[in-house]
């Protein structure tokens, strides 16, 4: 078995080390989960960085790789459509995705067009193309990684307003297929509104669960990982801000603190099959920090992915 595993970052070197190392963190950890029992075809824009992978010289690299693969996983920022306009290649070729669908993707990607779908079904913030009441952060319509999110009293075009809640934020990883599973609820660590780590797990909470749920349900085209990021307000209200259709950062944990490995999980979900029962082991912060930080997972550019155990 061959699994084409493409990461953007990791893949055509292309983003800043501060974004970059949250990628190369994800397709580290997939690839040691997926060269457990397949081989990996991939190749590595990263100076610097190397991995055992199947590779191949040509001219379109990710057509060239895909088409000798039996499956494809990507991995890539919504920004500037990028996870969009990829998996539109993998589908136009016919290799079996591991992710969601182009068109679940073209929904969760757009922040406006997410929420309104969403509204009505489950709470978020109070969202618009227009000023609103203050205090509201503004956010880029299709970005990843808290890109261009700041307080503001304007909104910018291409920009959504958004209500500014205080609380606990959180995401919850899911396996979408035949049936819904939660693998993890996290809690992130957010500074300035930029994502700097998370600790998992976070405690287990039925609204938020359910939440997450309601917001699957209502997408249609998700599949395989999906992170649902909420928040979790001061006054212990639960509000979806964001939908991520693809592996998200707190997955590089999940085999630390549950003992599970998440590309075999895929391949099962893939295949129909039913995903294993398992409890958390310990709980585990993942730290991104500048510098080389000590016993890093990865290191690149000046910026590090540290984990730590904080409790036995």
């Amino acid at each position: 078995m061959k699994v084409f595993l493409f990461e953007f970052a990791t893949c055509l070197g292309e983003l800043p080390a501060k974004i970059a190392v949250e990628g190369l963190g994800m397709f580290k950890s997939l690839y040691e989960g997926f060269t457990e029992f397949c081989d990996v075809v991939s190749f590595i824009g990263l100076d610097g960085i190397s991995f055992d992978v199947v590779t191949f010289d040509c001219d379109d690299k990710f057509v060239c790789h895909l088409e000798r693969s039996d499956f494809a996983l990507v991995i890539a920022p919504e920004t500037d459509w990028n996870l969009l306009k990829l998996t539109k290649i993998v589908e136009e070729h016919g290799v079996p995705n591991l992710g969601s669908s182009s068109e679940a993707i073209e929904i969760t990607s757009d922040k406006w067009v997410l929420y309104q779908k969403l509204k009505g079904k489950v709470e978020m913030p109070k969202t618009s193309l227009k000023p609103i009441d203050p205090p509201f952060i503004v956010k880029p319509r299709v970005s990843c990684g808290g890109e261009g999110i700041r307080i503001a009293d304007n909104v910018p075009d291409g920009y959504v307003a958004q209500e500014f809640i205080k609380g606990i934020d959180l995401s919850v990883s899911l396996m979408v297929g035949d049936s819904i599973e939660v693998l993890s609820i996290n809690r992130q660590i957010i500074e300035s509104f930029r994502y700097k780590g998370a600790v998992v797990p976070f405690d287990f909470r039925e609204d938020v669960v359910e939440t997450a749920l309601k917001t699957v349900e209502s997408i249609r085209g998700l599949f395989g990982y999906v992170g649902v990021d909420v928040i979790l307000s001061n006054d212990e209200e639960v509000f979806v801000v964001d939908v991520n259709a693809r592996i998200t950062t707190p997955s590089i944990l999940f085999r630390d603190v549950y003992g599970i490995n998440l590309a075999k999980l895929l391949i099962k979900n893939y295949e129909g099959k039913s995903i294993p029962e398992y409890a958390p082991k310990r709980k585990m912060v993942l730290k991104k920090v500048e510098g080389n930080g000590k016993n890093s997972y990865v290191t690149l550019g000046g910026y590090s992915l540290v984990k730590e155990v904080l409790n036995g």
